[in-house]
Parts: structure tokens; C-alpha cells; sequence
């Protein structure tokens, strides 16, 4: 081989070697790619992980030449990671972390990596990984002390008073067990035991939901707003002042922003049912406390004016309900 500007073995010199850039070797592949079908969430994440190394490696050699930190800094390169795969630097952060979180526990997350790959929309599966997380970290903090707050979310059976003539105490001795007025309702400091951010049920009767009696009552309670209304439909029909009683309803007030686990829970309480103490006035089924815990994530729950104790995450307080330390047992 001749030299022709080569040097003595035929090769070029050192000096006019041409630099491989493999970045740009990388980033010319998926632009190729790009041309042909859109990335999924999931590829721009596999993307941007491949393409991070590369920055990595570039940025050091910027370091070496003495070049300006900002001409390399992480967000610059991220920038341009984003600007490759033709996402927001948001979208793929995000992005990632579903596909770290589906990595990881694949039987609990992977179902939120193919929401997001098959809709390509990030935030809704996004925000779903963020209440999961959440709600895990909730429930695996400490709990409150028996009888004790804040607590975040709990459950009050008011005994209310005969519906005709809340106020009338004369007609309190109709029920079999004692009763509060709307005012006495009011006044208790339920407030007190609840944490900033928290959830509360209130049983009502289709007299008191049909007046919003217990609107006042929730106000009065540290400002609780009503948000749904859980039904019970009950075997039995019992009493009522117009037609005849044989549903229940919870409804769910909240303070603050609590956290919210919705999976497919509806606003009928599905049975069959499970009374624990069936011959109790006023027991409430056992699955509408399981159906509440499916809401609102707690290290432990409250439930004011209870009948008996149905999980051990329940601090049960009341005329009928068993000793803390008894449940606890």
C-alpha cells in the first residue's frame, strides 16, 4: 500500500483518525427506528437508559477538556435523552418509574407498565403507582395508641334518635338501646382523634340522608366534606317513619386530601352478609368495615359507637364494644 499521506505501515496518522461518536451512532439507530413506528413508554425508557452511559462518558470528556459544567449538566442531558425519543424529560422520568416498579414486583405493578404502553399515557398509571405507594406507606406506619389520634380514617354508628321527633326525648325509650340527638351528635370531639388528611364514614338512615342531618354534623366535626354514599341493603326490613326502612347508608366524608385506593368498588355494599352479632340492634355486616379498609389505607382505623370488634385494625369504642385490651387479646 502506498503512502500517500498514510504513514509507513499504511495506516493514518493518530492525529487524523476520525473520532466514533457512539452517541450519535446510538441516536441514529432509534431515529431509524423512530421512522418506522412509535416508541411505547417502556422503549424510551429502555432508550434513555442506554443513551444515559453514553452522556455519562461524553460529559466526562467535556470535564477533562476543561469545558463549562452547564454545557453537560444532568438536566441538559436528560434534555437531550428526551429530545431523542421525542418524549417530555417529565414522561420518561415518570415513565420509569412504572417500569422500575414493574421490574421489581411484576404481579403487583406490571399490569400498570401494559396500561401505560398499550394507552401511552403516563399519568393516569402513574398516579395509580403513586396511591399505591402511598397507601403502603400509610399503612405500614406506626399506629396511633388505642383511643387515641390522629387517626386517618375511621368509621362513627351514631344511635340515633327516633326519626320522627329527633329532639324529643320521650320518644327515645321506642329504640331498644340509647340515643343521641342531632345536637349531642354534633357536640361530640370527634375532631380531636382525626389527622389533617383523614376519611370518615357515618352511618344514616334514610330519614337522616333525606333531611342532610348529618351535614351540620360533619361541619361540626373539624369540616368534613361528604363526598359519597355507600348503601346497604339490608334482608330485613325495619322501621321508618314514611316507607318502610331496609337499607342503610355509609356516607364518606373527607378532610384534606386522604389518600384513596379506587379499584373496582361501586356504591353498593354486595353481599351476602355477615353479622357478627345478629340479634344486635344496629350491627353493621363486617364487610362494610372490609369495604372501608379497601378505601383508605390506615395504620389502624377508628370506630365510634361500635357493636363489637371485627378486625384487630379497628380501635372499637363504645357501650357494647369489648375492652381495648380484651380485643387486642
Amino acid at each position: 500500500m502506498g503512502s500517500g499521506g498514510h504513514g509507513a505501515n499504511g495506516w493514518l496518522p493518530l492525529h487524523r483518525l476520525h473520532r466514533v461518536d457512539l452517541a450519535e451512532i446510538v441516536r441514529g439507530e432509534y431515529a431509524e427506528n423512530a421512522c418506522r413506528k412509535d416508541f411505547t413508554l417502556s422503549e424510551a425508557v429502555a432508550i434513555k437508559r442506554a443513551l444515559e452511559p453514553l452522556e455519562r462518558a461524553q460529559a466526562q470528556q467535556r470535564m477533562l477538556a476543561a469545558q463549562p459544567l452547564e454545557n453537560f449538566s444532568k438536566g441538559r442531558a436528560l434534555d437531550k435523552i428526551a429530545q431523542t425519543v421525542g418524549k417530555h424529560r417529565t414522561t420518561i422520568a415518570k415513565a420509569e418509574a412504572i417500569v422500575d416498579a414493574a421490574e421489581a414486583e411484576p404481579e403487583k405493578f406490571g399490569k400498570l407498565a401494559e396500561d401505560m404502553d398499550r394507552s401511552g399515557r403516563v399519568n393516569g398509571p402513574y398516579r395509580r403507582l403513586k396511591n399505591i405507594r402511598q397507601a403502603e406507606a400509610i399503612r405500614a406506619a406506626p399506629p396511633p395508641l388505642p383511643g387515641k389520634g390522629p387517626f386517618h380514617a375511621g368509621i362513627v354508628d351514631i344511635p340515633w334518635a327516633y326519626e320522627p321527633d329527633d329532639d324529643n326525648a320521650a320518644h327515645r325509650g321506642v329504640l331498644p338501646y340509647a340515643t343521641l340527638s342531632i345536637e349531642q351528635a354534633a357536640a361530640l370531639d370527634v375532631a380531636s382523634i382525626l389527622a389533617e388528611s383523614c376519611a370518615v364514614g357515618i352511618w344514616v338512615t334514610n330519614f337522616i340522608l333525606a333531611r342532610g342531618l348529618h351535614v351540620p354534623i360533619l361541619q361540626a366535626w373539624g369540616g368534613l366534606q361528604p363526598k359519597t354514599i355507600i348503601t346497604w341493603p339490608k334482608e330485613r326490613i325495619g322501621r321508618g317513619h314514611w316507607a318502610k326502612g331496609q337499607t342503610e347508608h355509609l356516607v364518606i366524608a373527607v378532610r384534606g386530601d386522604p389518600v384513596v385506593t379506587l379499584t373496582d368498588q361501586t356504591t353498593l355494599l354486595r353481599g351476602p352478609f355477615h353479622l357478627v352479632q345478629k340479634n344486635t340492634n344496629s350491627a353493621k355486616p363486617i364487610e362494610a368495615y372490609a369495604y372501608f379498609e379497601s378505601l383508605y389505607p390506615a395504620a389502624r382505623y377508628f370506630d365510634l359507637f361500635s357493636r363489637y370488634q371485627h378486625y384487630d385494625r379497628w380501635d372499637c369504642h363504645g357501650f357494647e364494644a369489648p375492652p381495648i385490651k380484651e380485643a387486642a387479646e
